[in-house]
């Protein structure tokens, strides 16, 4: 019987560190899309930070928070 390979996902959040550990691509859109909602919500925990997402370990999507833009 083959083992199936299963991508591990983690999504990173600035001040809060890893917020979703996986193997679903899904739930880890899900968690990166949330979030980056809260990052750019000045009222929220995750306000103003970067939102990581990585397959294996590689970085994959990155969301850059007002807090570490040069525009800011």
């Amino acid at each position: 019987m083959k083992k199936e390979i299963k991508n591990k996902f983690e999504v990173y959040c600035g001040n809060i560190g890893t917020v979703y550990s996986g193997n679903s691509a899904k739930k880890a859109r899900e968690s990166f899309k949330e979030y980056t909602e809260q990052s750019e919500d000045k009222c929220r925990h995750a306000s103003g930070e970067d939102v990581e997402l990585y397959e294996d370990g590689e970085l994959i999507d990155e969301f850059i928070g007002k807090d570490n833009r040069e525009d800011a």
